[in-house]
């Protein structure tokens, strides 16, 4: 079972990772650079984000990777942005080399309670377009592998699509996302392109060359002058303290449908992270030696990465 949960995760996370290198140029330009330094290239985790729906939500994504063997891991609350979340870690052995064990993911989800009742009823209008979960379908098509292997590949086609594909619900109206970006950025966001990663993690603690974040985050906007974001006052979100260091790059725009015609707003950007060693661990590349948790105050501020920006 877990060989082929292995399996699957290696190939799906495979083709998420060429579709959102696809849309967002910078990515191409961040992975070139890196490899042309000669230093190894290592995914810490990836995000998703979701609405909350009696046939979607955070459930259904936790169900998602639990069919594929990932495990929760913590629980994090937003207060001022009205979001929860959670981690979860691959089913892999923790003490292999970090770079041989499939990243996490970071799975979030608007609280919409605590909105107005307007913008409560713009989420229903969409998440009730939905009149059942893909996880029963998917659990089945899972079981079938067992003795039909050669079907894994439409197995992970369909993972991706659900993953990658936009939202599972009907093309918003740009009217419905300006009126919920009034409230929520992240509401905005999700409104427009639901279960599709906003971004992968680069490891800079098993980098070669670059020895800090402070340092990668210099590469990043003096060499491939790539815009960071700033949100907090700095680029660096975090600290040895805490055992873990974060910056990210702002998110690239995209032109996208909506019921009114095609607008262009932020889409994904790459995230960089620093993990620390655990105390009594040594800086040995070993999973199980560095901190794998998140901090909210820290992703807090990583959120705001696909902001929409005031044109110049």
């Amino acid at each position: 079972m877990l060989k082929l949960q292995e399996k699957i995760i290696n190939k799906l996370i495979k083709q998420l990772w060429l579709n959102y290198k696809a849309k967002v140029q910078q990515v191409k330009k961040i992975e070139n650079a890196v490899r042309t330094e000669g230093d190894h290239w290592s995914e810490d985790h990836m995000a998703f984000r979701t609405l909350p729906g009696p046939h979607c939500g955070l459930e259904t994504l936790k169900q998602v990777f639990e069919i594929l063997g990932y495990n929760q891991a913590d629980e994090y609350h937003f207060k001022d942005k009205k979001l929860m979340a959670i981690s979860m870690n691959p089913p892999n052995n923790k003490e292999e080399h970090s770079t041989k064990i499939p990243p996490k993911v970071f799975l979030s989800v608007l609280e919409p309670e605590s909105f107005s009742q307007e913008f409560q009823k713009c989420i229903l209008k969409y998440t009730n377009d939905l009149s059942e979960s893909p996880i029963q379908k998917l659990r089945n098509e899972f079981n079938s592998l067992k003795t039909h292997p050669e079907n894994i590949d439409q197995f992970v086609q369909a993972l991706t699509l659900y993953l990658s594909n936009g939202p599972v619900w009907r093309t918003p109206s740009f009217k419905d996302y300006e009126m919920l970006r009034k409230e929520s950025e992240y509401a905005a966001w999700t409104l427009v392109y639901g279960n599709t990663p906003n971004h992968f993690t680069l490891s800079i603690h098993l980098m070669k060359k670059f020895k800090s974040l402070k340092n990668f985050n210099q590469f990043i906007q003096k060499e491939l002058g790539i815009a960071m974001n700033t949100s907090g006052g700095g680029l660096i979100k975090g600290s040895a303290e805490v055992h873990l260091e974060q910056s990210a790059t702002l998110a690239e725009e995209l032109l996208v449908p909506f019921q009114e015609g095609f607008h262009k707003i932020p889409y994904a950007f790459v995230e960089f992270a620093y993990r620390h060693p655990l105390i009594g661990k040594k800086k040995d590349g070993i999973w199980s030696s560095y901190y794998q948790g998140f901090v909210t105050d820290n992703a807090d501020k990583i959120f705001e990465s696909t902001n929409l920006r005031k044109q110049a």
